[in-house]
Protein backbone atom coordinates (compact mmCIF):
# COMPACT_ATOMS: atom_id res chain seq x y z
CA UNK A 1 0.00 0.00 0.00
CA UNK A 2 1.32 3.82 -0.32
CA UNK A 3 2.19 5.61 2.24
CA UNK A 4 2.38 9.33 2.32
CA UNK A 5 5.53 10.48 4.19
CA UNK A 6 6.66 14.16 5.46
CA UNK A 7 10.48 14.34 6.28
CA UNK A 8 11.82 17.73 7.53
CA UNK A 9 15.44 17.81 7.07
CA UNK A 10 17.03 20.61 9.05
CA UNK A 11 20.88 21.74 7.68
CA UNK A 12 23.26 22.25 10.32
CA UNK A 13 27.36 23.22 10.43
CA UNK A 14 26.90 19.48 11.97
CA UNK A 15 25.44 18.16 9.09
CA UNK A 16 21.40 17.55 8.41
CA UNK A 17 18.71 16.15 10.98
CA UNK A 18 15.80 14.66 9.75
CA UNK A 19 12.64 13.85 11.23
CA UNK A 20 9.34 11.78 9.85
CA UNK A 21 5.88 12.15 10.16
CA UNK A 22 3.24 10.00 8.86
CA UNK A 23 -0.07 11.98 8.27
CA UNK A 24 -2.18 9.18 7.29
CA UNK A 25 -1.47 7.35 10.46
CA UNK A 26 -1.50 10.38 12.83
CA UNK A 27 2.17 9.31 13.67
CA UNK A 28 4.76 11.59 14.10
CA UNK A 29 8.25 12.98 15.42
CA UNK A 30 10.18 9.78 14.53
CA UNK A 31 13.94 10.57 13.85
CA UNK A 32 16.22 9.26 11.21
CA UNK A 33 20.04 8.40 12.22
CA UNK A 34 23.03 8.38 10.55
CA UNK A 35 21.92 11.27 8.03
CA UNK A 36 24.12 12.46 5.50
CA UNK A 37 23.69 14.14 1.98
CA UNK A 38 26.60 14.57 -0.26
CA UNK A 39 26.93 15.18 -4.11
CA UNK A 40 23.42 14.93 -4.62
CA UNK A 41 23.11 11.28 -2.65
CA UNK A 42 20.70 11.04 0.62
CA UNK A 43 21.25 8.23 3.34
CA UNK A 44 19.53 7.97 7.01
CA UNK A 45 19.27 4.91 8.74
CA UNK A 46 15.44 3.19 10.36
CA UNK A 47 15.81 0.55 12.85
CA UNK A 48 12.12 -0.42 11.61
CA UNK A 49 12.65 0.07 7.38
CA UNK A 50 16.45 -0.17 7.07
CA UNK A 51 18.55 2.30 4.97
CA UNK A 52 17.44 4.64 3.02
CA UNK A 53 19.62 5.47 0.01
CA UNK A 54 18.20 8.37 -2.77
CA UNK A 55 20.08 10.21 -5.99
CA UNK A 56 18.85 13.98 -6.78
CA UNK A 57 17.80 14.02 -9.93
CA UNK A 58 19.23 15.86 -12.47
CA UNK A 59 16.73 18.26 -12.71
CA UNK A 60 16.68 19.08 -8.93
CA UNK A 61 12.89 18.17 -8.61
CA UNK A 62 12.94 14.88 -6.97
CA UNK A 63 15.25 12.43 -5.07
CA UNK A 64 14.20 8.67 -5.64
CA UNK A 65 15.56 5.93 -3.58
CA UNK A 66 14.64 2.86 -1.87
CA UNK A 67 14.68 1.41 1.90
CA UNK A 68 17.02 -1.73 2.33
CA UNK A 69 16.14 -3.83 5.49
CA UNK A 70 17.74 -7.42 4.80
CA UNK A 71 16.90 -8.58 1.46
CA UNK A 72 13.31 -6.58 1.25
CA UNK A 73 13.55 -3.10 -0.97
CA UNK A 74 10.83 -0.75 -0.33
CA UNK A 75 11.31 2.05 -2.90
CA UNK A 76 10.30 5.71 -1.88
CA UNK A 77 10.47 9.35 -3.51
CA UNK A 78 11.10 12.28 -2.52
CA UNK A 79 9.74 15.79 -3.76
CA UNK A 80 9.68 19.13 -2.09
CA UNK A 81 6.41 20.47 -0.68
CA UNK A 82 4.03 19.06 2.25
CA UNK A 83 1.63 15.91 2.58
CA UNK A 84 -1.64 18.12 3.67
CA UNK A 85 -3.41 15.79 6.40
CA UNK A 86 -6.81 15.25 5.34
CA UNK A 87 -9.26 12.88 7.53
CA UNK A 88 -9.42 9.33 6.98
CA UNK A 89 -12.68 7.99 5.63
CA UNK A 90 -14.44 6.02 8.47
CA UNK A 91 -17.79 5.09 6.81
CA UNK A 92 -18.91 2.87 9.47
CA UNK A 93 -18.93 5.61 12.26
CA UNK A 94 -22.20 5.54 13.37
CA UNK A 95 -24.39 8.44 12.21
CA UNK A 96 -28.08 9.62 13.54
CA UNK A 97 -31.07 8.95 13.38
CA UNK A 98 -30.40 6.39 16.29
CA UNK A 99 -33.00 4.19 17.22
CA UNK A 100 -32.34 3.08 20.38
CA UNK A 101 -31.77 5.62 23.59
CA UNK A 102 -28.28 7.01 24.41
CA UNK A 103 -27.38 7.93 27.89
CA UNK A 104 -24.17 9.97 29.28
CA UNK A 105 -23.54 7.88 32.51
CA UNK A 106 -21.19 7.83 35.71
CA UNK A 107 -19.67 4.39 37.07
CA UNK A 108 -18.66 5.04 40.61
CA UNK A 109 -15.58 2.26 41.56
CA UNK A 110 -15.63 3.13 45.35
CA UNK A 111 -13.01 1.01 46.22
CA UNK A 112 -10.42 3.33 44.32
CA UNK A 113 -12.45 6.22 44.82
CA UNK A 114 -12.90 7.52 41.31
CA UNK A 115 -15.53 7.57 38.93
CA UNK A 116 -15.85 6.39 34.90
CA UNK A 117 -17.73 8.15 32.48
CA UNK A 118 -18.96 6.13 29.62
CA UNK A 119 -22.54 5.66 27.35
CA UNK A 120 -25.07 3.35 27.59
CA UNK A 121 -27.13 2.35 24.87
CA UNK A 122 -30.58 0.53 25.52
CA UNK A 123 -32.91 -0.52 22.56
CA UNK A 124 -36.89 0.20 22.40
CA UNK A 125 -38.53 -1.77 25.76
CA UNK A 126 -40.02 -5.02 24.29
CA UNK A 127 -37.02 -5.47 21.72
CA UNK A 128 -34.04 -6.18 24.18
CA UNK A 129 -32.47 -9.33 24.81
CA UNK A 130 -29.33 -8.81 27.36
CA UNK A 131 -27.00 -6.55 28.21
CA UNK A 132 -23.12 -6.35 27.02
CA UNK A 133 -20.61 -4.74 29.16
CA UNK A 134 -17.55 -3.52 26.48
CA UNK A 135 -13.83 -3.77 27.75
CA UNK A 136 -11.60 -1.99 26.08
CA UNK A 137 -7.81 -3.82 25.09
CA UNK A 138 -4.53 -2.40 26.66
CA UNK A 139 -3.68 1.29 26.43
CA UNK A 140 -5.05 4.29 27.44
CA UNK A 141 -8.39 4.17 25.26
CA UNK A 142 -11.68 6.08 25.58
CA UNK A 143 -14.86 4.41 25.70
CA UNK A 144 -15.30 3.70 21.62
CA UNK A 145 -11.62 2.30 22.01
CA UNK A 146 -10.43 4.62 19.28
CA UNK A 147 -7.83 4.27 17.58
CA UNK A 148 -6.20 5.67 14.33
CA UNK A 149 -9.83 7.20 13.64
CA UNK A 150 -11.61 3.97 13.94
CA UNK A 151 -14.18 3.78 16.48
CA UNK A 152 -14.85 0.11 17.09
CA UNK A 153 -16.56 0.22 19.80
CA UNK A 154 -18.84 2.82 18.60
CA UNK A 155 -19.38 0.33 15.53
CA UNK A 156 -20.02 -2.75 17.90
CA UNK A 157 -22.68 -1.09 20.75
CA UNK A 158 -24.13 0.75 17.03
CA UNK A 159 -24.89 -2.77 15.66
CA UNK A 160 -25.95 -4.44 19.09
CA UNK A 161 -28.31 -2.17 20.14
CA UNK A 162 -29.79 -1.89 17.09
CA UNK A 163 -30.32 -5.78 17.48
CA UNK A 164 -32.09 -5.53 20.79
CA UNK A 165 -28.75 -5.47 23.35
CA UNK A 166 -28.17 -2.72 25.95
CA UNK A 167 -24.47 -2.16 25.60
CA UNK A 168 -22.39 0.20 28.11
CA UNK A 169 -18.50 1.03 26.91
CA UNK A 170 -16.26 3.53 29.05
CA UNK A 171 -13.46 5.53 29.15
CA UNK A 172 -10.32 4.03 30.50
CA UNK A 173 -9.18 4.90 34.17
CA UNK A 174 -7.52 8.25 33.89
CA UNK A 175 -8.68 8.50 29.86
CA UNK A 176 -11.79 11.32 28.69
CA UNK A 177 -13.77 12.00 31.55
CA UNK A 178 -12.74 9.14 33.82
CA UNK A 179 -11.11 10.04 36.66
CA UNK A 180 -7.92 8.33 38.36
CA UNK A 181 -4.75 8.13 36.96
CA UNK A 182 -2.67 5.57 34.71
CA UNK A 183 0.95 5.66 35.69
CA UNK A 184 0.76 2.75 38.01
CA UNK A 185 -2.37 0.82 36.59
CA UNK A 186 -2.20 -2.91 36.97
CA UNK A 187 -4.56 -5.21 35.00
CA UNK A 188 -6.23 -6.10 38.77
CA UNK A 189 -7.12 -2.09 38.77
CA UNK A 190 -8.69 -2.38 35.54
CA UNK A 191 -10.95 -5.59 36.26
CA UNK A 192 -11.57 -3.99 39.48
CA UNK A 193 -13.13 -1.16 37.67
CA UNK A 194 -14.70 -3.36 34.96
CA UNK A 195 -16.59 -5.03 38.04
CA UNK A 196 -17.40 -1.59 39.28
CA UNK A 197 -19.31 -0.86 35.42
CA UNK A 198 -20.88 -4.88 35.93
CA UNK A 199 -22.17 -3.98 39.44
CA UNK A 200 -23.93 -0.80 37.48
CA UNK A 201 -25.74 -2.81 35.13
CA UNK A 202 -27.26 -5.54 37.33
CA UNK A 203 -28.46 -2.52 39.39
CA UNK A 204 -29.92 -0.53 36.56
CA UNK A 205 -33.75 -0.45 37.26
CA UNK A 206 -34.23 -0.49 33.45
CA UNK A 207 -31.63 -3.75 33.14
CA UNK A 208 -32.98 -5.61 36.06
CA UNK A 209 -34.85 -8.32 33.97
CA UNK A 210 -32.06 -8.31 31.14
CA UNK A 211 -28.67 -11.00 31.58
CA UNK A 212 -25.67 -9.32 31.37
CA UNK A 213 -22.60 -10.14 29.38
CA UNK A 214 -19.07 -9.10 28.44
CA UNK A 215 -17.31 -8.60 25.67
CA UNK A 216 -13.64 -7.96 25.91
CA UNK A 217 -11.08 -7.08 23.10
CA UNK A 218 -7.42 -7.84 22.99
CA UNK A 219 -6.46 -7.88 26.90
CA UNK A 220 -10.05 -6.89 27.41
CA UNK A 221 -10.44 -10.42 26.63
CA UNK A 222 -8.60 -11.29 29.11
CA UNK A 223 -9.90 -9.17 31.72
CA UNK A 224 -13.38 -10.45 30.66
CA UNK A 225 -11.59 -14.10 31.56
CA UNK A 226 -10.99 -12.81 35.01
CA UNK A 227 -14.70 -11.37 35.64
CA UNK A 228 -16.32 -14.30 34.68
CA UNK A 229 -14.56 -16.38 36.69
CA UNK A 230 -15.40 -13.98 39.53
CA UNK A 231 -19.07 -13.65 38.93
CA UNK A 232 -21.59 -16.26 38.62
CA UNK A 233 -23.96 -14.09 37.36
CA UNK A 234 -22.15 -13.76 33.84
CA UNK A 235 -24.31 -14.34 31.26
CA UNK A 236 -21.87 -14.68 28.54
CA UNK A 237 -18.05 -13.70 27.32
CA UNK A 238 -17.28 -12.65 24.59
CA UNK A 239 -13.55 -12.70 23.81
CA UNK A 240 -12.22 -10.66 20.59
CA UNK A 241 -8.16 -11.86 19.86
CA UNK A 242 -7.90 -12.35 23.49
CA UNK A 243 -5.32 -14.60 24.51
CA UNK A 244 -5.25 -17.74 25.46
CA UNK A 245 -2.34 -18.51 25.90
CA UNK A 246 -0.25 -16.58 28.69
CA UNK A 247 1.22 -13.20 27.72
CA UNK A 248 4.98 -14.39 27.80
CA UNK A 249 3.87 -16.86 25.42
CA UNK A 250 1.64 -14.76 23.13
CA UNK A 251 4.79 -12.10 22.80
CA UNK A 252 7.38 -14.66 22.23
CA UNK A 253 5.85 -16.39 19.53
CA UNK A 254 5.02 -12.75 18.06
CA UNK A 255 8.05 -11.49 18.09
CA UNK A 256 9.56 -14.79 16.64
CA UNK A 257 6.80 -14.85 13.72
CA UNK A 258 8.20 -10.79 13.00
CA UNK A 259 11.66 -12.25 12.31
CA UNK A 260 10.72 -15.01 10.43
CA UNK A 261 8.54 -12.28 8.00
CA UNK A 262 11.23 -10.31 8.02
CA UNK A 263 13.54 -12.95 6.49
CA UNK A 264 15.17 -14.58 9.56
CA UNK A 265 16.43 -17.69 9.65
CA UNK A 266 14.50 -20.68 11.37
CA UNK A 267 17.71 -21.09 13.64
CA UNK A 268 17.51 -16.93 14.41
CA UNK A 269 13.94 -16.99 14.92
CA UNK A 270 14.41 -20.36 17.70
CA UNK A 271 17.06 -18.42 19.71
CA UNK A 272 15.10 -15.47 19.87
CA UNK A 273 11.96 -17.02 21.28
CA UNK A 274 13.74 -19.44 23.26
CA UNK A 275 15.17 -16.18 24.98
CA UNK A 276 11.83 -14.21 24.79
CA UNK A 277 10.77 -16.98 27.20
CA UNK A 278 13.16 -16.83 29.75
CA UNK A 279 13.15 -12.71 29.83
CA UNK A 280 9.34 -12.75 29.90
CA UNK A 281 9.75 -15.68 32.69
CA UNK A 282 12.13 -13.77 34.81
CA UNK A 283 9.90 -10.48 34.35
CA UNK A 284 6.94 -12.16 35.86
CA UNK A 285 9.22 -13.93 38.57
CA UNK A 286 10.24 -10.26 39.94
CA UNK A 287 8.99 -8.11 42.28
CA UNK A 288 7.19 -5.34 41.03
CA UNK A 289 9.21 -2.59 42.36
CA UNK A 290 12.64 -4.46 40.85
CA UNK A 291 13.90 -3.12 38.18
CA UNK A 292 16.03 -4.64 35.00
CA UNK A 293 18.56 -3.50 33.34
CA UNK A 294 19.36 -3.74 29.65
CA UNK A 295 22.80 -5.23 31.04
CA UNK A 296 20.84 -8.05 32.26
CA UNK A 297 18.34 -8.38 29.13
CA UNK A 298 21.60 -9.00 26.74
CA UNK A 299 22.94 -11.71 29.55
CA UNK A 300 19.37 -13.71 29.17
CA UNK A 301 20.25 -13.19 25.33
CA UNK A 302 23.64 -14.55 25.47
CA UNK A 303 23.06 -17.43 27.45
CA UNK A 304 20.23 -18.20 24.12
CA UNK A 305 22.53 -17.50 21.60
CA UNK A 306 20.31 -14.95 20.34
CA UNK A 307 22.57 -11.88 21.01
CA UNK A 308 22.12 -10.12 17.46
CA UNK A 309 18.45 -9.94 17.59
CA UNK A 310 18.62 -8.13 21.63
CA UNK A 311 21.39 -5.99 21.80
CA UNK A 312 20.43 -3.39 19.37
CA UNK A 313 17.16 -3.22 21.00
CA UNK A 314 17.30 -3.60 24.53
CA UNK A 315 17.89 -0.13 25.78
CA UNK A 316 14.26 0.58 24.29
CA UNK A 317 12.74 -2.32 25.77
CA UNK A 318 13.57 -0.86 28.93
CA UNK A 319 10.60 1.21 29.95
CA UNK A 320 7.98 -1.20 28.86
CA UNK A 321 9.34 -4.04 30.54
CA UNK A 322 9.44 -1.81 33.82
CA UNK A 323 5.88 -0.53 33.50
CA UNK A 324 3.64 -2.04 35.80
CA UNK A 325 0.98 -2.62 33.87
CA UNK A 326 3.47 -4.93 31.51
CA UNK A 327 4.35 -6.83 34.74
CA UNK A 328 0.85 -7.41 35.79
CA UNK A 329 0.31 -8.71 32.26
CA UNK A 330 3.26 -11.01 32.15
CA UNK A 331 1.68 -12.66 35.54
CA UNK A 332 -1.66 -13.64 33.90
CA UNK A 333 -2.88 -16.92 33.44
CA UNK A 334 -5.87 -17.96 30.83
CA UNK A 335 -5.50 -21.52 31.36
CA UNK A 336 -6.62 -21.10 35.03
CA UNK A 337 -9.15 -18.21 34.77
CA UNK A 338 -10.81 -19.71 31.61
CA UNK A 339 -11.01 -23.38 34.18
CA UNK A 340 -13.51 -21.40 36.11
CA UNK A 341 -15.79 -19.61 34.13
CA UNK A 342 -19.35 -21.58 33.35
CA UNK A 343 -20.88 -19.14 31.54
CA UNK A 344 -21.85 -19.58 27.77
CA UNK A 345 -18.00 -18.55 25.59
CA UNK A 346 -17.87 -17.01 22.44
CA UNK A 347 -14.14 -16.81 21.05
CA UNK A 348 -13.42 -14.92 17.93
CA UNK A 349 -10.18 -14.11 16.15
CA UNK A 350 -8.92 -12.72 12.90
CA UNK A 351 -7.03 -15.63 10.98
CA UNK A 352 -4.17 -12.66 10.26
CA UNK A 353 -3.90 -11.15 13.53
CA UNK A 354 -0.65 -10.86 14.16
CA UNK A 355 -0.53 -9.76 17.40
CA UNK A 356 -2.85 -12.56 19.13
CA UNK A 357 -2.46 -14.93 16.55
CA UNK A 358 -5.79 -16.99 16.24
CA UNK A 359 -4.91 -20.64 15.98
CA UNK A 360 -2.29 -21.21 18.76
CA UNK A 361 -4.63 -19.04 21.23
CA UNK A 362 -7.95 -20.25 19.86
CA UNK A 363 -6.45 -23.91 20.33
CA UNK A 364 -5.79 -22.90 24.29
CA UNK A 365 -8.66 -21.62 24.81
CA UNK A 366 -10.35 -24.89 23.26
CA UNK A 367 -7.94 -27.28 25.26
CA UNK A 368 -8.79 -25.69 28.55
CA UNK A 369 -12.39 -25.28 28.07
CA UNK A 370 -13.08 -28.76 26.92
CA UNK A 371 -10.59 -30.33 29.68
CA UNK A 372 -13.42 -28.70 32.03
CA UNK A 373 -16.58 -30.08 29.86
CA UNK A 374 -17.59 -26.64 29.28
CA UNK A 375 -20.92 -27.09 28.01
CA UNK A 376 -21.27 -23.68 25.76
CA UNK A 377 -18.05 -22.70 23.91
CA UNK A 378 -17.53 -21.24 20.36
CA UNK A 379 -14.80 -21.02 18.64
CA UNK A 380 -14.38 -19.04 15.44
CA UNK A 381 -11.00 -17.93 13.31
CA UNK A 382 -12.83 -15.45 10.88
CA UNK A 383 -10.93 -15.29 7.76
CA UNK A 384 -9.45 -12.34 5.95
CA UNK A 385 -9.36 -10.58 9.31
CA UNK A 386 -6.61 -8.54 11.52
CA UNK A 387 -6.19 -7.91 15.24
CA UNK A 388 -9.15 -5.30 14.81
CA UNK A 389 -11.24 -7.98 12.91
CA UNK A 390 -11.21 -5.40 9.69
CA UNK A 391 -10.72 -6.83 6.44
CA UNK A 392 -7.11 -6.94 5.66
CA UNK A 393 -4.42 -7.66 3.41
CA UNK A 394 -1.32 -8.91 5.57
CA UNK A 395 -2.66 -8.41 9.19
CA UNK A 396 0.18 -5.89 9.92
CA UNK A 397 -0.32 -2.58 12.32
CA UNK A 398 0.41 -0.09 9.32
CA UNK A 399 -2.55 -1.46 7.71
CA UNK A 400 -4.75 -0.13 10.47
CA UNK A 401 -5.26 3.58 9.64
CA UNK A 402 -5.08 2.90 5.88
CA UNK A 403 -8.03 0.29 5.97
CA UNK A 404 -11.13 2.35 5.80
CA UNK A 405 -13.35 -0.67 7.35
CA UNK A 406 -13.74 -0.07 11.18
CA UNK A 407 -14.96 -3.63 11.90
CA UNK A 408 -15.85 -6.30 9.52
CA UNK A 409 -19.79 -7.26 8.67
CA UNK A 410 -18.63 -10.63 9.11
CA UNK A 411 -17.32 -9.96 12.57
CA UNK A 412 -20.55 -7.97 13.63
CA UNK A 413 -23.18 -10.85 12.47
CA UNK A 414 -21.01 -13.67 14.08
CA UNK A 415 -21.30 -11.83 17.34
CA UNK A 416 -25.04 -11.11 17.14
CA UNK A 417 -26.05 -14.33 15.45
CA UNK A 418 -24.74 -16.34 18.85
CA UNK A 419 -26.11 -14.13 20.98
CA UNK A 420 -29.64 -14.43 19.48
CA UNK A 421 -29.47 -18.06 19.35
CA UNK A 422 -28.79 -17.35 23.50
CA UNK A 423 -31.04 -14.55 24.23
CA UNK A 424 -34.99 -14.04 22.89
CA UNK A 425 -36.64 -10.41 23.51
CA UNK A 426 -37.66 -10.04 27.27
CA UNK A 427 -41.48 -9.21 27.48
CA UNK A 428 -41.48 -5.88 29.72
CA UNK A 429 -44.16 -6.55 30.93
CA UNK A 430 -43.44 -9.74 32.62
CA UNK A 431 -40.37 -9.28 33.78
Amino acid sequence: MPLAVRLLIESSGDGIAITADFPQQGRGGFVFTEAQYLQGLLSFNSRSLGRYRGQLSVDGSRIDGEFLFQDQRRPMRLEAGDVAPTPPLRPQTPQPPFDYAIEAIRVANRRAGIQLAGTLTMPRAGTRRATALLINGSGALDRDETVFGHKPFWVLADHLSRCGYAVLRLDDRGVGESGGERSAITLADEAQDMAAAFDFLLARQELRSAPVGLIGHSMGGAIGQWLAAEREETAFLISMAGPGLPMGEVLALREGEALRRSGATTDVVERHIAFARALFRELADMPADAAIDAERIVAIAHAHGADATAQANAGDWLARYNQVWFRSALRFDPARTLARISAPVLALNGERDVQVPARTNLEAIGRTLGATQHRDCTLRELPGLNHLFQSCISGEAYEYPIIEETFSPLALATISDWLDRRFAPIDDAEA
